[in-house]
């Protein structure tokens, strides 16, 4: 008894997933932390960051979105992540009515200064020295950022008060909201 027969090249043609009604393809990511209010109470802190994407609605627009990698991106000097993401983040500052290079440059401050591995903070505060940390743990500047972060991270290590430093970021700044510091 066979089941197959080894003789026979099978084939099928590519199957692809249309919506012709149009759709929409979304992605969600985001973190929360809470935050300590009172004896009773705390509150969540969280960020969200959506990303989406039509659907296709023909075979003939599989590709409505230019190549995420190309040839420019490739040829570019790959260093300058921590510029996008310290622009990112003052930007985000910014929208939600805090002095944001002057937060973000006491908060890399205020790293340097103080450690944020206390075990309360966990992973996020492994996260946040890393990404506080402007120059890799080098101590070189790189060529995209701006000195004024490795400047503030020398601040912190010299042990200069942060918040007298830097005094365009009011209250008690964003580390104390959302970390333990030791």
């Amino acid at each position: 008894m066979q089941l197959c027969s080894l003789e026979k090249t099978l084939s099928r043609r590519k199957r692809f997933l249309y919506f012709p009604n149009g759709g929409t393809f979304k992605l969600v990511l985001g973190f929360a932390t809470p935050v300590k209010l009172g004896l009773k109470q705390s509150m969540a802190w969280g960020w969200n960051f959506q990303f989406q994407y039509a659907e296709p609605q023909t075979p003939n627009n599989t590709r409505i979105y230019p190549p995420i990698v190309g040839r420019s991106r490739i040829k570019r000097d790959g260093r300058n992540d921590r510029a996008l993401f310290y622009s990112a983040i003052e930007d985000i500052l910014n929208r939600n009515g805090f002095s944001g290079r002057a937060c973000l440059l006491r908060s890399i401050c205020e790293n340097a200064l103080y450690s944020l591995h206390h075990e309360a903070n966990g992973l996020y505060g492994h996260l946040l020295h890393i990404a506080l940390t402007p120059d890799y743990g080098d101590g070189k500047a790189i060529s995209d950022l701006d000195p004024v972060y490795l400047e503030a991270k020398k601040a912190g290590e010299f042990g200069v008060d942060c918040s007298s430093l830097y005094p365009d970021c009011s209250g008690s700044g964003l580390l104390d909201t959302i970390s333990l510091l030791e």
